[in-house]
């Protein structure tokens, strides 16, 4: 299968005259979310109006087909009018169309509102996701709900499943399969290590903060914890496990002393305050040294467990059978 085109002039000019209506007054807005990945409120435009705005457009080249006993299943294809058929196309594919035209939504003049200016802004940084975004594909679902029926048309396009033309063999149908999973498997593994990795990063930037406005002294691990949790609950953050936080605090403030009461970071008298620029660079450091040393203590720990399980092993004869017992020798060790 092809990528889906990129917007052309022509493209960009249809897409700007459709969404126009929405910068002459005050459209609807999503509900006012917390975004975890930009750390930042989002209040797009009402998905629902923005399909209905959008829908004529996709409506040139797809059409929705049900299926299935009661019709309750629905197929997103793309006409191909040269060859007189319907290609369908999955729902991420699609979503990925969409993401790809909302992306190039143009931004709202000065002379729209503000909530209207800040809502676009929004549309096209939830589409940058792609089908990942949830809002990107609620937008999508909305458009295949209004797509012209594939029955409808005339002459009615012959539908093709994906991966089911006639040079394609059940192997390679599988294999393309295989290769969807994965690469949709890794495209979330790689959003939630860029979530993860900006939590550790702000984790890290607030450890150097802190060490400048606590003075000097011997400070208890827990409260460093406890005033952590709290300052990312009040930024809407969801917290970094203790464990985690620690490991982030000894390569920012160093290592932890053992004092009777628990657990230290001892702050020195002297502590040079960093800039913002500094402050950055520091945190990345840390976390960069963190993940590669998290990569090979997780790889020496499986070594150790294969290396292990090894030797837990019983080792077969030569003969491979199960070793012969002298009884008469165990009872005379006995009796000795």
């Amino acid at each position: 299968m092809t990528a889906e085109p990129r917007p052309t002039g022509t493209a960009h000019a249809a897409v700007a005259a459709a969404v126009a209506p929405f910068f002459a007054g005050l459209p609807a807005r999503e509900r006012s979310t917390y975004d975890r990945v930009s750390h930042r409120y989002v209040e797009p435009l009402d998905a629902r109006d923005v399909a209905a705005t959008l829908a004529p457009l996709f409506a040139r080249a797809y059409v929705q087909h049900l299926e299935g006993e009661y019709e309750d299943r629905r197929l997103i294809a793309r006409v191909r009018p040269a060859d007189g058929t319907a290609e369908h196309v999955t729902r991420e594919r699609f979503a990925e169309a969409v993401s790809t035209v909302l992306r190039h939504v143009p931004a709202a003049p000065a002379t729209a509102s503000f909530q209207t200016r800040r809502a676009v802004e929004h549309v096209r940084l939830l589409a940058e996701r792609g089908p990942l975004s949830p809002y990107v594909r609620r937008v999508a679902s909305a458009i295949g709900e209004r797509l012209p029926y594939l029955g409808d048309l005339d002459p009615r396009p012959t539908l093709v499943r994906a991966g089911t033309t006639s040079t394609a063999s059940p192997e390679a149908r599988a294999e393309q399969r295989r290769a969807y999973m994965r690469e949709k498997s890794r495209a979330a593994r790689a959003q939630t290590r860029e979530g993860r990795r900006e939590s550790m990063m702000r984790a890290a930037a607030w450890c150097v903060i802190w060490r400048e406005q606590v003075g000097p002294g011997a400070h208890a691990a827990p409260e460093l914890h406890a005033a952590y949790a709290t300052a990312a609950e009040r930024a809407g953050m969801t917290p970094l496990g203790r464990t985690q936080l620690y490991r982030i605090a000894d390569e920012a403030l160093g290592p932890r002393k053992r004092r009777a009461a628990g657990p230290v970071y001892v702050v020195p008298q002297e502590v040079a305050p960093m800039n913002l620029e500094q402050r950055r660079d520091l945190a990345a450091l840390i976390v960069d040294r963190l993940t590669a040393e998290w990569r090979e203590h997780a790889l020496d720990g499986l070594a150790d467990l294969v290396a292990e399980r090894r030797t837990e092993q019983v080792a077969p004869d030569v003969d491979n059978v199960a070793p012969v017992v002298n009884l008469d020798a165990r009872r005379a060790l006995r009796v000795a």
